[in-house]
């Protein structure tokens, strides 16, 4: 068992790995270069989306994940925003049910509480939604979270297991002594000492890595997210539109797949894919999204034509929230690898990589509840050859459109 260990990192991955590990008794220091919460997990819409991951880890994981927000919600200090109302993806183009049909076909055989749904039953749970719907694939699995309230309970939780939280704090350089990582050191010229130390810090990590002569293959993806001012109750559910469909891997190996049903002219002429998305949360804001693309930095502005798509889709798609008030704009970045599963692992002596979760909400407390059994010296609960260090990775190319 590691006596000590500072995470780099106050995302999910990192917030949590910091509360398991102080649960267990160990000394535990979490540096975070901004405010908790900063990155991805501050600025996501909350999908905790078991709808579409890939059978394997990336489903078992998510599957174990979804199932200990329940724990959470009893075991943290303060609270968190957490619906389990489902998610569902729905459909407008007759010529895209065969497609669906499979798909929900082949996620029933992987083990998902998975359903086909008619106009009425859409309808039913997502009000503002166009009269002219087909029907969607539901999850009954899926749930949503207020990303940020967990982030800051699960920080909470750690500080009440005894944990030391430093905000502001931005990691630079790793140290080694005798081939072994012993510390890290920030731009303010600070050092902090441990035994081990972890890295979860997500689309950040690749060039932090990088620095420090450790090759991560973790690339960036970046959403962009309009919130409107709160309206009242009118979508249950966590909701994909049609165009989401060709992200997934899922999808496209499906023999009744037929791309044209599922791409505009603007997406293929552009290369700019949409991830169209629409929830709601607790306080009744309206989050709709989101245009991606793969920058070579972290780049967290938003861009006229992003907006300009993501409302356009609105429009379209959910007349009903045509005269919503919009509050506030933002962007975030994904983490990502060429397979889709993160690395998690200890990748020299002294030096564990917790990074490249691209469903973070799903997966991101189950990895840190791993990562502190691995510094307990215990076998984790699941295999984790999947998300090995050394395990055959494609370098991410920045503008390159990637499939989940």
């Amino acid at each position: 068992m590691r006596e000590s260990v500072i995470v780099v990192g106050s995302g999910l991955v990192g917030a949590s790995t910091a509360y398991f590990a102080a649960r267990e008794g160990i000394d535990v220091t979490l540096l975070e270069q901004q405010e908790r919460g900063y990155g991805a997990s501050g600025r996501n819409p909350g999908f905790v989306w078991l709808h579409c991951r890939n059978a394997g880890w990336a489903l078992d994981i998510s599957l174990k994940g979804r199932a200990l927000y329940d724990e959470l919600k009893q075991d943290l200090p303060v609270p968190f925003e957490f619906r389990a109302e489902g998610g569902l993806i729905y459909f407008t183009d007759e010529r895209q049910s065969p497609v669906f049909e499979q798909f929900v076909e082949a996620r029933r055989k992987d083990g998902l509480d998975m359903s086909l749904l008619d106009n009425k039953q859409v309808r039913d749970l997502v009000g503002p939604i166009r009269a002219d719907v087909v029907g969607a694939s539901y999850c009954a699995d899926d749930a949503q979270i207020n990303t940020p309230t967990v982030v800051n309970a699960l920080v909470e939780g750690a500080i009440a297991e005894g944990a030391t939280v430093l905000e502001g704090v931005e990691v630079t350089r790793l140290i080694a002594s005798e081939g072994r990582i012993i510390g890290v050191e920030a731009a303010d010229g600070s050092t902090h000492m441990a035994d081990t130390v972890v890295i979860a810090t997500g689309a950040w990590t690749e060039k932090l890595m990088a620095a420090n002569d450790v090759d991560a293959r973790i690339g960036r993806e970046r959403l962009q997210v309009v919130a409107t001012k709160p309206l009242p109750p009118q979508i249950k559910p966590v909701v994909y539109g049609p165009l989401t469909a060709k992200q997934y891997t899922l999808f496209r190996d499906l023999p009744a797949w037929d791309e044209d049903a599922f791409i505009t002219e603007e997406e293929r002429r552009t290369g700019a894919w949409q991830l169209s998305l629409v929830a709601q949360r607790a306080n009744g804001e309206m989050l709709f999204g989101c245009p991606m693309d793969y920058p070579a930095d972290v780049d967290m502005s938003t861009s006229v034509s992003g907006l300009r798509s993501v409302l356009q889709y609105i429009e379209q798609d959910f007349p009903g929230l045509g005269d919503a008030a919009i509050d506030r704009v933002w962007a975030g970045v994904l983490p990502l690898t060429s397979d889709m599963v993160p690395i998690i692992d200890e990748v020299m002596p002294g030096l564990i990589i917790a990074a490249g979760h691209v469903f973070g909400n799903s997966s991101g407390p189950m990895s840190g509840k791993l990562v502190s059994q691995l510094l307990c010296g215990r076998t984790p609960e699941m295999d984790m050859t999947e998300v090995r260090y050394g395990r055959p990775l494609d370098p991410i190319t920045p503008g390159q459109i990637v499939h989940w």
